[in-house]
C-alpha cells in the first residue's frame, strides 16, 4: 500500500503553515512532485497502475482505516464499473461505501443492488447514500421495495415509503403510506410523505386526522392539505395543549 494521505500530509508539513484553500494548489503541487518513499512523484504512480491494481489499493486502505482522496479521486476519472459492481458484497463496510459513493457520483448506481441490500445494510451513511439514490427512480426496483415493506420493522417500512413517495402512482404506495400516517407513530413524517407522493385522495383522512391532532400535528397536516389543494379554514382552540403554550411563550419572550 503506497498509504498516499500519509505522503501527502508529510508534503504539506515540509511547507508550513499551509491555509485550508491553498490545499487544492498544495496538493497539485504534490501530485508532481518526486518522492523519495516512492522513487518518482505521485502521479507517475499513479499513471503506472492500472485499474485493478488501483481498486486493490482502495481494497487495502480501507483494510487500514480509510480511502484516500487521491485513490477515490483516480477512481472515479476512471470509472471502472465492473470492478466497482462486486466491492458492494464485501464485508468491509468502508469498502462497501467507497463503491457505492463511487457509483453514485458516477451516475452508474445499480438500484437493484442497493434495493435488495438495504434491509441488511447496518452503517447509517451508507444506508443514508442508497436511499438517496433510490429516490432518483423508485419505479425501477418499486417490485422490490414493495417485499421489504410488507415485512414488520417499521423503520423498514418508513425508508420505503420516504422512497416511494418519489415514485409515480400506485395504489400499493398510496395503502402504505396510508397505513404509515394511520400509525400514528411519527405524525409531522407520515403527513409529508403523503404531501410529496401528491395525491388528493389523502385530503379526506389528512382532514380527519385534524380533529384530534396535537398543535405541532395539525401544523404539519394542514401543510400537507394546502400542498394538495386543500383548505383549512377553520383554527382549532389549542389553549389547552402544552406544546401550543410553549410554544406560545417562546414566541412572547422574543
Amino acid at each position: 500500500m503506497y498509504d498516499f494521505d500519509k505522503l501527502f500530509s508529510a508534503f504539506v508539513l515540509k511547507k508550513g503553515h499551509v491555509h485550508e484553500d491553498e490545499l487544492g494548489e498544495v496538493y497539485e503541487e504534490w501530485l508532481g512532485t518526486f518522492c523519495d518513499e516512492l522513487g518518482k512523484s505521485p502521479r507517475e504512480v499513479l499513471d503506472g497502475m492500472n485499474n485493478m491494481q488501483l481498486v486493490k489499493e482502495l481494497r487495502e486502505e480501507c483494510e487500514n482505516g480509510s480511502p484516500s482522496l487521491t485513490v477515490m479521486e483516480n477512481i472515479e476519472k476512471r470509472a471502472p464499473i465492473s470492478l466497482l459492481l462486486p466491492l458492494l458484497y464485501e464485508d468491509n463496510e468502508t469498502l462497501v461505501y467507497c463503491a457505492a459513493e463511487l457509483l453514485y457520483n458516477l451516475d452508474k448506481a445499480p438500484l437493484d443492488i442497493f434495493a435488495e441490500l438495504l434491509p441488511t445494510v447496518k452503517d447509517e451513511e451508507l444506508f443514508e447514500l442508497m436511499v438517496s439514490a433510490l429516490k432518483e427512480n423508485p419505479d425501477s426496483v418499486k417490485e422490490r421495495l414493495y417485499e421489504i415493506a410488507s415485512g414488520d420493522d417499521m423503520r423498514l417500512k418508513t425508508v420505503v415509503g420516504e422512497i416511494l413517495a418519489e415514485g409515480g402512482r400506485d395504489e400499493r404506495t398510496f395503502k402504505l403510506l396510508s397505513e404509515l400516517f394511520a400509525s400514528g407513530d411519527n405524525i409531522p413524517l407520515y403527513a409529508g410523505y403523503l404531501a410529496r407522493y401528491g395525491d388528493e385522495m389523502a385530503v379526506s383522512m389528512l382532514y380527519r386526522a385534524l380533529e384530534t391532532a396535537s398543535y405541532a400535528d395539525y401544523i404539519e397536516i394542514r401543510n400537507a392539505i394546502e400542498s394538495l389543494g386543500g383548505i383549512v379554514s377553520e383554527e382549532r382552540d389549542f389553549s389547552a395543549d402544552p406544546e401550543y403554550n410553549i410554544l406560545k411563550e417562546h414566541k412572547s419572550g422574543d
